[in-house]
């Protein structure tokens, strides 16, 4: 995330830093990004740069943090909404995300971040390996879902085993709008094949769960 310094620049200075970041990224994949091509476009020096970030994954992470910031307070918000049917929620957190995609004014930025499956799966800049990581904050995440969980619906032993549930969960959402930006269909045929594989899902925890009490 960015350093102090970074965050007392005047607004102006900071919001074309931060729009010639998401014009480079919205160019070009993660890795081909230039830190020189944003240093440019922002006019400044390469030294202040890196008073304000560590690298480009730092930049990232700072760009995309309002939208995770966003998705952990809407996951937790629905999660009541829904009455911790987890399914459920994680439906509607890929038919948000498809609206928000829509109507988003950055969106080249948020298609090749979709795309990047590299990006989406080996870094920590997304959340995915972070969380797999189970950080301290990912822990409590997963033990306040566990807590909200419908469990004749979901029913998991513990923890761990909803851990699991959810990073498979996190794939297909990432999987979903990784076709959707990358128009390999139809919007209605994706959300068809990723609605039955939400149903093989949730079949397959609750038949491992009738094999343990069986």
């Amino acid at each position: 995330m960015p350093t102090q310094r970074f965050l007392h620049l005047p607004d102006i200075k900071r919001e074309k830093i931060k729009q010639a970041a998401i014009q480079e990224f919205s160019r070009f994949s993660f890795s081909d990004v230039s830190i020189n091509q944003i240093i440019k476009a922002a006019d400044i020096s390469r030294g202040s740069f890196y008073t304000y970030f560590e690298d480009k994954d730092d930049l990232l992470s700072y760009l995309l943090h309002d939208f995770q910031e966003s998705c952990k307070l809407w996951f937790n918000k629905n999660m009541e909404l829904c009455e911790g049917n987890i399914y459920q929620v994680f439906w509607n957190s890929i038919l948000v995300l498809i609206h928000y995609g829509r109507e988003q004014q950055d969106f080249i930025f948020y298609k090749n971040i979709f795309m990047d499956a590299k990006l989406m799966t080996e870094t920590s800049i997304i959340g995915f390996k972070e969380f797999f990581n189970k950080s301290r904050e990912e822990k409590e995440l997963i033990r306040d879902c566990f807590d909200k969980l419908d469990r004749n619906i979901c029913p998991v032993s513990d923890v761990d085993e909803l851990s699991d549930l959810l990073e498979l969960l996190l794939f297909l959402v990432a999987k979903s709008m990784a076709m959707y930006f990358m128009e390999s269909a139809d919007i209605d045929e994706i959300l068809h094949g990723i609605e039955f594989q939400f149903k093989i899902v949730e079949e397959g925890v609750r038949l491992k769960t009738q094999r343990k009490t069986g």
